[in-house]
């Protein structure tokens, strides 16, 4: 028997990598990025309803627009449409992941509302066939469906998922600056960068492959937002990170750590937004 009420982890996303191509003559930008989950990140719970009703909370919640606009219901919505019946839902999105922080929130919120509907209306659809409606809505919600330390490449539609990979004890951090993507890509484009050169494979050593690795993004993003470069340098500064790198198009970063006491240390240094995590991608 389906649940009532069912509870999806929308875990927050970090780009270890990020390699960007120039555009497409259709616009969209080739990728080459080492993806992982947090332990950590949103919530969605969905129970059956006559309509779709979307709530939220959680201060996050307060820059996101509760119309149709809202990617939690065009996720809903486009399930609905792929599956040809009109069953609703009362969806509750809590929202922790800062809005436009580089972290995936969107992406994850629209992801793990797939996945939850999923089970509610008795779909029992594949998470690959739930990712092919999943890259109408965005390039990182098929990403986001898998929620697994994955490679992802093109657009986001071609993902290797990474079945055996370290996990690493981490903190996010946002500086409190909302960095659109858009305006980041328009910047990276206006360099004039060079096709996409694909990383090559991992080593035995992930942490030093790692730190032979950039995202491509970051230079545009710490011009624009001066705040990013501040806090990147602040954590390359404690004791106990190994790395300390840009996610996404920011202004998100993030560090890996020696161990989780370093990792909460660093968090309850910093004078600003601050979660001590575990990158590893299995939470569920």
């Amino acid at each position: 028997m389906t649940p009532s009420t069912i509870t999806e982890l929308a875990p927050a996303k970090v780009n270890l990598t990020l390699r960007v191509g120039a555009a497409r003559p259709d616009g969209y930008h080739p990728l080459d990025s080492l993806v992982v989950f947090a332990d950590w990140g949103d919530m969605v719970e969905v129970r059956p309803g006559s309509g779709l009703l979307l709530t939220m909370s959680g201060e996050a919640s307060r820059a996101l627009p509760p119309d149709g606009n809202n990617l939690v219901l065009q996720a809903a919505r486009a399930l609905q449409v792929a599956a040809g019946i009109d069953d609703g839902a009362m969806i509750r999105l809590d929202k922790q992941i800062p809005v436009e922080a580089g972290l995936g929130g969107g992406s994850a919120d629209a992801a793990a509302t797939l996945r939850a509907l999923n089970r509610l209306w008795g779909l029992d659809w594949t998470l690959d066939r739930l990712a092919e409606i999943g890259l109408t809505l965005g390039a990182d919600v098929p990403a986001c469906l898998y929620a697994r330390p994955l490679r992802m490449r093109g657009i986001g539609e071609w993902i290797d998922i990474l079945p055996a990979f370290d996990a690493f004890d981490a903190v996010i951090l946002n500086p409190g600056v909302a960095v659109p993507t858009g305006p980041i890509f328009k910047a990276f484009d206006a360099a004039d960068p060079a096709p996409l050169a694909e990383a090559d494979p991992m080593g035995e050593d992930r942490l030093a492959w790692l730190r032979g690795e950039r995202n491509d993004l970051e230079a545009s993003a710490v011009a624009r937002h001066p705040e990013i470069a501040g806090t990147l340098d602040w954590l390359r500064g404690q004791a106990g990170v190994a790395l300390a790198r840009m996610s996404g198009s920011g202004a998100s970063c993030f560090a890996l750590c020696a161990d989780r006491a370093s990792a909460e240390r660093v968090a309850d240094a910093y004078d600003g937004f601050a979660r001590a995590v575990c990158l590893t991608g299995a939470v569920r």
